[in-house]
């Protein structure tokens, strides 16, 4: 072999070592690079699982936050419906052992106030079994349908007052007897509007129906007692033809046609002494 082969034999040699030396260099790089690389995408994960654990975590505080409130309000409001049903069934056991202790032999009057104070209530007159307080009327507003408490008046010729409750359609006439308070008598719309009237030495009740054109009824009740009914009367007057309001009118007295000027005085006398006690 002569020299300038050797010595191309030698370069190339050389070259080669340099290459690998290079080559080795750049692997050792790519597995430094992905190492890093996967060093750093595990920090990224762990980094993520541990942001996401910590939203969970809040959110998990926030939602029993939440509950919680929700239970604190839940619980405030049934201490306040408790005590509200407590209220009430104390108001009523206070009432019951009112009435379960009055004394039967107490005046009408002394009666009449105890269900004004709402310690006592009222008994219907429909129903007996029914009865309602003094708390249970709409009193005293500005309502058309309200109530409030009116005079007293021996509405039964019986020697003692009944209360007046005036309101709508005339309001409740109520009475008291044997240590009980009761609705006597009661308006019960435009057909049956409650006054009262003093006729022939003696107070009536009266229910009049002006509801229709060409068209008027009363009907009076005199009692002796709240509970002894012992006299009625019915007058009206309408239109003979009622589709003609400028027609002929007849008038009527307990089922017998009068004259005009017999119902005339009839009314004047009656309206004369009437008293209203709507509000």
């Amino acid at each position: 072999m002569n020299r300038y082969k050797k010595i191309a034999i030698l370069v190339c040699v050389f070259l080669t070592a340099l290459n690998i030396v290079a080559c080795g260099q750049v692997k050792g790089d790519e597995v430094v690079n992905t190492d890093e690389s996967s060093a750093r995408q595990q920090e990224s994960s762990e980094q993520t699982v541990e942001g996401a654990d910590s939203e969970i975590k809040e959110e998990e505080t926030a939602n029993a936050d939440e509950s919680s409130a929700n239970q604190q309000e839940r619980n405030a409001q049934n201490i306040n419906l408790e005590a509200e049903e407590d209220k009430t069934t104390r108001a009523e056991e206070s009432n019951a052992q009112t009435e379960e202790n009055i004394d039967t032999e107490m005046t009408t009057e002394e009666l009449l106030d105890l269900f004004i104070n709402g310690s006592i209530h009222a008994i219907s007159s429909e129903d007996l079994a029914s009865a309602f307080y003094i708390t249970d009327l709409d009193m005293d507003s500005e309502e058309w349908d309200s109530y409030s408490i009116g005079e007293r008046a021996d509405l039964d010729n019986d020697g003692e007052n009944e209360l007046i409750i005036c309101g709508p359609y005339g309001g409740i006439y109520l009475d008291a007897r044997g240590g009980k308070v009761y609705e006597f008598a009661v308006g019960e719309g435009d057909s049956l509007v409650l006054s009262y009237v003093f006729y022939n030495g003696s107070t009536w009740i009266m229910y009049s129906n002006r509801m229709h054109t060409g068209y008027e009824a009363y009907h009076m009740e005199k009692f002796e007692g709240a509970d002894n009914l012992v006299a009625e009367m019915d007058f009206y007057e309408e239109l003979v033809d009622e589709d003609n309001v400028e027609g002929k009118e007849k008038y009527m007295l307990n089922g017998a046609e009068i004259s005009y000027d017999e119902y005339f005085e009839l009314c004047s006398k009656i309206f004369a002494t009437e008293v209203t006690t709507t509000k």
